[in-house]
């Protein structure tokens, strides 16, 4: 009988694609799933994530689900995998789950974590990894702006092109700013996001800081509802998929496909609006 096992990995997206298989690129979902067909003895093993990741994003929390017949130790799965895996990507969680769930699909809430090196001059070091940041920048306004994206609204302003979600209104529970000394992180919590939209706001929001709109704007850019009014779209390299919710009913063995218990939310490292169809 075939088992569903949840995976949380991390990847290096500056050396993949993205994501999603593509014909002739390196990717990480190719990539997995190579390992996996190794590891089970068969042709292929077919992987559901969480959301596909844009080339040169990178995962601290990616979930992945996928079936197989064949049983194993949840150790010797995690074990194997990162024996085969290349140094770019990291199993750092392998779980049976229960049959109905999927990493997508059982999904309620992710963040996203956006990067920023603010510095005189550029790093060697953190080019891959973090948008470099070499002028002033007001960090309060940025804050200011930030406040105008939580709750509950229609993201169409923020939305890149190709997006496939079927509607553009989106949750932000919180949006917040961390620092660390030149190293800034702005971060989003919400049930599912855009394509592009995390780095749209990004993009915007270091319009603020740099003076080139208001922190007003930012609020009127989201009301207006149109992209050409958004801020230049930021690098993907500043770009990392943090975590991932799920009801905790959804990752216990004995739950019942199709029934959500009492018990909170529980990270994977209700589906969420529109099931991830746009993500970064």
């Amino acid at each position: 009988m075939a088992a569903t096992w949840r995976l949380v990995i991390e990847y290096d997206g500056s050396a993949f694609s993205g994501w999603q298989r593509q014909p002739r690129d390196p990717s990480v979902q190719a990539t997995l799933e190579a390992a996996l067909g190794t590891l089970f003895g068969v042709p292929r093993v077919i992987t559901h994530a969480s959301g596909r990741t844009d080339a040169g994003v990178h995962a601290l929390g990616q979930v992945v689900s996928f079936t197989a017949e064949k049983h194993r130790d949840p150790e010797h799965v995690r074990l194997g995998l990162n024996t085969l895996l290349p140094p770019e990507v990291s199993v750092i969680d392998a779980a049976l789950a229960p049959a109905g769930f999927h990493a997508r699909l059982s999904a309620v809430g992710k963040t996203y974590r956006y990067r920023v090196l603010h510095r005189r001059d550029r790093s060697p070091f953190h080019h891959r990894y973090a948008f470099q940041l070499r002028v002033a920048c007001e960090w309060a306004a940025i804050e200011q702006g930030m406040g105008a994206l939580v709750g509950t609204h229609d993201f169409s302003a923020f939305r890149g092109a190709g997006c496939t979600a079927k509607s553009p209104v989106r949750t932000i529970d919180w949006a917040r700013h961390r620092q660390d000394a030149d190293e800034h992180f702005l971060e989003f919590h919400g049930n599912g996001f855009l394509r592009y939209q995390v780095r749209r706001m990004v993009g915007t929001l270091i319009e603020v800081g740099t003076g080139k709109r208001a922190a007003s704007s930012v609020a009127e850019v989201l009301s207006g509802r149109d992209p050409r009014a958004a801020g230049k779209t930021a690098l993907p390299c500043g770009l990392y998929l943090v975590s991932v919710d799920y009801p905790a009913a959804a990752l216990l063995l004995d739950a019942v496909a199709g029934v959500q218990e009492p018990g909170g939310v529980a990270h994977g490292g209700g589906a969420a609006a529109d099931a991830g169809a746009g993500d970064e």
